[in-house]
């Protein structure tokens, strides 16, 4: 199934879902993803630990509540399609869930970090003239490419974790992990063209301030929830 096709279904899904429902979700997200960006570039010029530890506690909260904002239009492509039960706006954030995505965000934060404090030395290092720049410009754009290979292997994850609560299933996060990437395996293409058919959309949020967003998020989500729920089935 292509891009086009899983944003059509995410659409006729977002028409269905009342707008009064939707769209204070939509604006949690844009304000979530919105105001550790704001924070960290207020206090940018400030040093001091306290800034730190705000920007930090900024970013949890902002995974967390996207994370949210997931499960949350899963379970409503669920009611929709499969006549699930209606969910709360909290559903992603209960007790079960939390200590989860903690662990999940701690490792994924690793590995991306570590890939990225990579990236930052090819750059460093590309200034040294004993480095060649052709040899500095192939290894960052491996690099740049394994970042987003990581990324679009990890995309499924959040459902597993969710998945398995609802289901009442015991296993560990990196299980859980484990399970999310060998579901992204050979899909990789399929998942970079369906985020890169919202690169247009996203960038139209940017232009009016986040507002787009309000609308955007839930219609990005359901699309994402769509291509996990296929790939689940082996259709996508």
């Amino acid at each position: 199934m292509k891009a086009e096709e899983i944003r059509a279904r995410a659409r006729e899904n977002l028409k269905q879902i009342p707008k009064k429902t939707y769209m204070p979700m939509g604006l949690l997200l844009v304000v979530a993803n919105l105001v550790p960006n704001i924070v960290d570039q207020a206090t940018d010029s400030k040093s001091g630990a306290g800034a730190d530890v705000v920007f930090f506690v900024l970013e949890v909260a902002a995974a967390l509540l996207s994370a949210n904002g997931y499960i949350f239009f899963d379970r409503w492509r669920g009611k929709l399609q499969e006549g699930e039960e209606e969910p709360n706006a909290w559903c992603g954030l209960t007790g079960r869930h939390i200590g989860r995505l903690f662990i999940y965000g701690v490792i994924e934060a690793l590995i991306i970090g570590t890939v990225t404090v990579a990236i930052a030395a090819v750059v460093v290092g590309s200034a040294i003239p004993q480095v060649p720049l052709a040899v500095s410009l192939a290894l960052l754009v491996l690099l740049l490419a394994l970042l987003v290979w990581i990324e679009l292997r990890l995309s499924f994850v959040v459902y597993v974790i969710d998945d398995d609560i609802q289901s009442g299933r015991q296993r560990s996060v990196w299980a859980e992990i484990g399970a999310g990437w060998k579901l992204t395996k050979g899909r990789c293409w399929k998942l970079l063209c369906l985020n890169l058919s919202f690169f247009g959309w996203f960038l139209l949020a940017v232009c009016t301030l986040g507002i787009l967003g309000i609308w955007l998020y839930p219609y990005y989500d359901l699309a994402l929830a769509e291509a996990y729920e296929l790939s689940r089935e082996n259709k996508y």
